[in-house]
């Protein structure tokens, strides 16, 4: 895994103190056919805009965000805004919207379909939540990242650690065992569920070729793009789109984290 993608990890697990600012990347292109989970469905391709949440309340006061929730700020609104007048500007619009089923997921796939002027509803689905972090979730980020890092394989090069070992080094380190925390293995298998049992769907309308709009999170998102074989070059900023297409039973990554859409 690139060193960005790992700063970008650390970022989003607030480590700015460490890692300082990583540029975003417009749309690096990558692809990467994998098998699908679940049956093969349809012949017809179907295309996936995997869509990052707009910037929300937790976001912006620095506290680990993962299964707790927090609303849009007025700038995730507008980011929200700006994907689906751009996006649809582009392909027309959508046959169907599936989200995260908490608020910030939810609202995201709102704003982008009002302003696509599209008349669905997004489908709220459990599989698409971000990482859950356990007894870590609500906590500020600075308190977490100095409790983690000693799980880490190299403690003092962080940047040296997968995304996968960084996930691992919040599952060890969580203050409260009761409460669940994911590992990337998980995160990813729900997702491409999610994502498959959506693709799957054969009583989804054609009108746009069959186009899903799909509104994640930023580490969930990271995951399953890793899992199909992609990586993301630059920090996943709010907003940031992933093409993914989905045809005979398989996966294939067109581009990943582009952020044009979203000014």
């Amino acid at each position: 895994m690139p060193e960005i993608t790992r700063r970008t990890a650390l970022l989003a697990l607030g480590s700015t103190a460490l890692a300082g600012a990583a540029a975003g990347t417009a749309a690096p292109a990558v692809a990467a056919p994998k098998g699908g989970a679940g049956k093969g469905g349809a012949g017809k391709a179907v295309t996936v805009y995997l869509v990052r949440h707009g910037q929300t309340w937790l976001n912006l006061t620095g506290r680990v965000q993962g299964w707790s929730d927090s609303p849009l700020t007025a700038q995730g609104i507008e980011t929200a805004s700006a994907v689906g007048r751009n996006l649809a500007a582009e392909i027309g619009g959508f046959d169907a919207a599936y989200s995260a089923d908490t608020v910030r997921h939810f609202q995201t796939a709102t704003g982008i379909l009002e302003a696509a002027g599209s008349r669905l509803s997004p489908t709220r689905v459990f599989g698409l939540r971000e990482a859950a972090y356990g007894g870590w979730e609500g906590e500020k980020q600075s308190a977490a990242l100095p409790a983690m890092l000693p799980y880490l394989p190299d403690p003092q090069h962080p940047f040296d650690a997968t995304l996968a070992q960084i996930m691992d080094a919040f599952v060890r380190s969580n203050p409260k065992p009761e409460l669940p925390a994911e590992t990337h293995a998980q995160v990813a298998a729900r997702m491409l569920d999610a994502l498959t049992a959506a693709a799957s769907d054969r009583t989804m309308p054609r009108r746009y070729g069959g186009t899903i709009l799909a509104v994640s999170s930023g580490m969930s998102t990271i995951a399953l793009l890793e899992s199909l074989g992609a990586s993301v070059e630059g920090e996943l900023h709010n907003g940031a789109v992933n093409k993914l297409v989905y045809a005979q039973g398989a996966w294939a990554v067109e581009w990943v984290n582009n952020t044009d859409y979203a000014h």
